[in-house]
This record gives C-alpha cells, structure tokens and sequence, in this order.
C-alpha cells in the first residue's frame, strides 16, 4: 500500500507535466540550461519509481528474507551479517539514482554518497523499528494476554495490528516526504476509519444485526469520530473553497460504504469461527467423557475380576499371607479410584488405606529380623473428615528411605486424635542411596506437594515439623478437623 501511494506522487506529476503547458515548461529547466535534452520519463518518472522501489524491496528482504529467518531462529548476528550487502547495495543504488536525475551537476556523485547513506540508514533503521515492534506485540501477545478474556483479546489484538501497520505507513512517509495529501490521509482519515470499525465490530454488531437504533447508532458514531477528521483533511485539501462541502460528503459516504460492509465480514467470519470452535470443543469433551467412562468401566472391571482370581487360588494353596496381600491391594485399588477423587473422606477411611499400606509393605520385610516396624493407629471415634491421600506421603517417605535389607531399620509410626486434633508422628532410620540409585533424583518430590496441599487445604489449621539428620528422619503432624 504504501509502495502504491508513493508511486501516486511522480505518476501525478507526469499527469501534470503533460497536461500542463506550464508546468512542463518550469520542468526539467536544469537540464536545459546545461544543453541537456530532458525526458520527464527517463530522468524523472523511472528514477523516482527505482528510488521507491529500493525502498520496498528492502522492506521485503528484512521483514520476509532470510534476516527475518535468522532472528526467527535468534541468530541475530547471522542476521546483521545478511544485511550488510544489501544495506551496501541500495546505498550504491540511491547514489546511482541520484547522479542519473542530476547528470549536469559535476559534485552530485560526492554529495549523494553522504546523503543517500543517511537515506539508507533511515531505511534500514525503519526496517529495525519494525521487527522490533512486531516482536515486542508477539511477546506481549503470548505472554499477557492469557488471562484476558477473548473479547479483549479481540481488541487489543485489533488496536495491535493497526497501530503496527499505522506507524509502518506513517513514518516512512513522513520520513520521506510524500505530499501534504498523503500525509494527512495517514494522520487523520485511516485512525478514524479504524475507530470506526472497531466500535462497529466490538461494540454495536454485537447488540444483534437486528436492532433497529444499529444503523441510527451507527449514524451517530461516525459524526462524533470519523467526520470531525474527514473535515480537516476536506478543508485542508480544499483551502475551503466552495467544492468543500461536496468533497467532505464524497470522502464520508465513501467510508462509510467501505468500512460498514468489512465490519460486517469481519465480524460474520469471527462469529462462524467462534460457533465452529465451540463445536469442536464441545465434540471432544463429549468424546473424552464418553472414553473415560469406558475406560473406568473396563480397567477396574477386569484388575478387580483378576485379584478375586488370585485371591482365590491364594486360598486354595494355603497362601494365607499371599491372600491377605492381594484382598489389601485390591482395597487400596477401590479407594484410589472411588475416594482419592473426592475433596474430603471419613477419616476412618483415610487410616484404613494408611493401614492396608503398611501391612503390605509389612510383607515385603517380614523375614528381615534386622527391620523394626511398630504402628499404632486406632480406631476413630465418631465422624470426621480429612482430605484424601495427605498422611500416606509421610509413610511411603519412611518406607522409601528408612528401610535397608543389610543394615538395621526402624520405622515408628502413630497416630492419635483429641480434641478434634489429628497427629502424625512418624520416626524413621535413614539410609542414603547410591549414586547410581535412579530414585536419588526423586527425594523429596512426595514431601513437597503435600506441603502445599497442607498449606492449600489446611491454612493457619496445622502445623508440621520435620527434622533430619543423616542416620534419623522424624515428622510431626497436626491437622485441626473441625
């Protein structure tokens, strides 16, 4: 577009010379009074189309070439150094411009070497502005807009992209002095025309297409916001004259022809995305459901039809303890997956989980003469609640770090409750593992979470306290129920 708009001034002035005696007869005075035959078309129109198209053609090897890669990939040095020949190569190609319009003047090559350099780091200096600014709006993009609503994202995505592309057109022609007219198009009429759209999609679209004030709304909307500028621009253009009013009607109606039909599409095709997204979603939550819900039919079905089995055929060969283990492990099976989704259980059901561990863990070591395992957890009296799965990462630490088959261990674990207080103690050896042990790395991961939760589900109601040595790990643990 603005390749387009810059190229208006020297077709517009070839219209001109062409069309005006005058004006053609003050052109090109130079070259005559150097005994020069001047060409409005070689010796301006071409150089002033070259000198512009310099100027694009930069713009799309930095923004869209292999420097944009680069930076893409942060190899911003790599990035400089594709830049460098052709920064080299437009300056060399203004300098060449330049003398070609001025061939009479014998120092225009001398002076065009430190002119059109500051024009090539103007440029170059704009193409910087731009990455930069894209990349500052795609970090802002990622990085704070996630917590917007998708309303708001809309439109800070909207007022982004319009003030990217603003600056981009404006400062270029500002820098390079394009006409009057162009320059207050810019300014005034495209920040109106925006606004306007923005209100229209954003604000009175959504009111339904159906509301009779729309168009009334409308109306006013673009009195208040677009004409007010519409009128500078006209007047300005026109050093009000009498043709002032009938420009301002021609500029007004013409965007509003233009604008209101692009609003409509723009909001007709976020409206038809947002119904297809919500469809889409909506099918694969309902397909996520429907598989869940299978899978939890199928895989507990069939491990619990398994452990009867093994149960059973434990019991015909006499296996009592192997028996015991799998009835225990298919209890803490059930309650992993019909009570660890709840927020709170009986706490009854909490220690039944915590005793069914211990006494499997219990199997595992029972030959060990050198393990001491002593437990005492009663029974509850009377109902309360506690949050699933929150006393069992403190036995499972024990179990992991303060059971060793060749050294001697112990593991004290108690549990009391009074005055709708519960404690946890749980006193354990402690052996350190090798460096080679692929569960090293894995320490304390268990600790940590339950540590938040406490803090997430009990605040100011408990109260922990663990202290370590590197023979000894001891934990106390209170939770006030009620």
């Amino acid at each position: 577009m603005l390749m387009l708009i810059c190229v208006y001034q020297p077709i517009n002035t070839t219209i001109l010379y062409y069309s005006q005696p005058d004006f053609a007869g003050n052109f090109g005075a130079e070259f005559r009074s150097h005994g020069l035959y001047f060409d409005i078309l070689s010796n301006y129109f071409i150089p002033e189309v070259c000198w512009y198209l310099c100027l694009y053609l930069s713009f799309l090897y930095a923004a869209t070439g292999l420097p944009n890669r680069l930076i893409n990939e942060r190899k911003i040095g790599n990035a400089i150094l594709t830049v460098l020949p052709v920064f080299i190569a437009v300056w060399i190609a203004l300098v060449f411009i330049s003398w070609y319009k001025e061939p009479y003047n014998s120092t225009v090559v001398m002076t065009a070497i430190f002119e059109q350099f500051k024009t090539t780091i103007n440029i170059f200096g704009l193409l910087a502005a731009y990455q930069v600014i894209k990349r500052v709006v795609a970090w802002y993009q990622t990085n704070h807009q996630s917590n917007l609503s998708r309303d708001k994202k809309l439109i800070y995505n909207d007022i982004f992209c319009f003030v990217f592309f603003w600056l981009l057109l404006l400062v270029p022609a500002v820098l390079f002095h394009v006409t009057d007219a162009v320059g207050f198009f810019f300014l005034l009429i495209v920040p109106g025309a925006f606004i306007n759209h923005a209100v229209l999609v954003h604000w009175l679209l959504k009111s339904k297409l159906k509301n009779p004030l729309l168009w009334t709304q409308l109306f006013i909307v673009s009195l208040l916001i677009s004409a007010p500028l519409i009128a500078i621009f006209t007047f300005k253009g026109t050093n009000g004259g009498n043709n002032w009013p009938a420009m301002f009607m021609a500029f007004w109606l013409g965007q509003q022809l233009l604008i209101v039909p692009l609003s409509l599409a723009v909001y007709t095709h976020r409206k038809r995305r947002e119904t297809e997204l919500s469809d889409l979603r909506s099918g694969l939550s309902t397909s996520t459901a429907n598989l869940q819900f299978l899978r939890s039919q199928i895989n507990p079905h069939f491990l619990f039809n398994a452990l009867n089995t093994l149960y059973g055929t434990a019991l015909s060969e006499q296996a009592e303890k192997t028996g015991e283990g799998i009835q225990k492990l298919g209890d803490m099976m059930r309650f992993m997956l019909h009570e660890n989704t709840q927020d709170n259980i009986a706490l009854s059901r909490e220690l039944d989980y915590l005793k069914n561990y211990i006494d499997l863990q219990n199997l595992r070591i029972s030959t060990s003469p050198d393990i001491s395992i002593d437990v005492a957890i009663p029974d509850v009296e009377g109902y309360y609640q506690v949050a699933p799965m929150l006393l069992i990462p403190f036995v499972e630490n024990a179990y992991k770090h303060g059971i060793s088959l060749r050294e001697r261990s112990w593991i004290n674990i108690s549990v009391s409750l009074s005055n709708d207080k519960l404690q946890l103690d749980v006193y354990n050896s402690v052996h350190v593992y090798s460096s080679t042990d692929p569960e090293r790395e894995r320490s304390g991961i268990g600790l940590e979470n339950v540590k938040q939760r406490l803090q997430h589900l009990y605040p100011q109601r408990h109260e922990l306290v663990i202290r370590e040595t590197t023979k000894e790990f001891f934990i106390h643990l209170t939770i006030k129920l009620t």
